[in-house]
């Protein structure tokens, strides 16, 4: 396996509940041990309760602002700030910035990557 590098915007782009995800790397890529994807998530969308099952999530937090939760505890993430949350954790959260927010979002091991290229949505449009 070779490396490789993504310039900004490259990578396979896809609509995932509202967001785009543009997939920097897969479980492919990575042998399975993590995916990367950065996250466009337009102002005023709430991501819903949910988790991960067997699978970690962090987030670098790029641009705007994220408030959200993981089991009983809160929290805001403004640029810069790293979330993580573990695997089979429920969390969910909220853009509150007035513009969008933007995230590197890393999970491992991977899974999430390769179930927001099987739904092949097509990113919305802006």
């Amino acid at each position: 396996m070779t490396g490789f590098v993504l310039g900004p915007q490259e990578g396979p782009a896809y609509g995932f509940h509202g967001a785009t995800v543009v997939i920097k790397a897969s479980g492919a890529h990575t042998r399975g041990q993590l995916g990367v994807m950065e996250s466009d998530y337009p102002s005023g969308l709430v991501v819903s309760p949910h988790l991960h099952e067997g699978e970690d999530e962090m987030l670098y937090v790029l641009a705007g602002e994220l408030t959200g939760f993981s089991d009983d505890e809160g929290w805001i993430a403004t640029p810069g700030s790293f979330v993580f949350i573990p695997r089979d954790c429920c969390h969910g959260f909220a853009v509150t910035s007035a513009a969008p927010a933007r995230a590197l979002v890393i999970t491992g091991p991977s899974r999430l990557a390769a179930e927001i290229a099987a739904a092949g949505q097509p990113p919305p449009l802006r």
